[in-house]
């Protein structure tokens, strides 16, 4: 379908139609996406019963979120100007320290599980 809309695009002319069939695949993705083929054999999400709880994992991918905000807020008030760069560098430092505890402990965690 691609290649045929690739064609199709070449050879006409009219640059209104060149655009609209450029458009197309776009919509038919954005489709796609918002009727969720694909998720399940139904199109549906599994029940809350059959998904993995991994309640440890969950957290820590809470914490990097956290970490990620706070990262990104503080680069924005050095950018503003409303912070100075040596105390970003001390935010950043924390944040830096923090992943690398995060990091230990997950590898702690997969090296407890291979010896297991």
């Amino acid at each position: 379908m691609l290649g045929v809309m690739t064609f199709a695009v070449i050879m006409v002319d009219d640059r209104w139609v060149r655009a609209g069939l450029g458009l197309l695949p776009a919509l038919l993705l954005a489709q796609r996406a918002v009727m969720g083929v694909g998720v399940g054999a139904t199109g549906e999400r599994s029940p809350a019963t059959e998904r993995r709880t991994d309640e440890g994992v969950r957290a820590q991918i809470q914490e990097l979120l956290k970490l990620i905000r706070d990262f990104y807020t503080t680069c924005h008030m050095v950018a503003v100007g409303q912070l100075e760069p040596a105390k970003a560098k001390a935010k950043a430092q924390v944040v830096e320290r923090r992943l690398n505890q995060m990091m230990a402990d997950m590898l702690e965690r997969v090296e407890g599980a291979d010896a297991e």
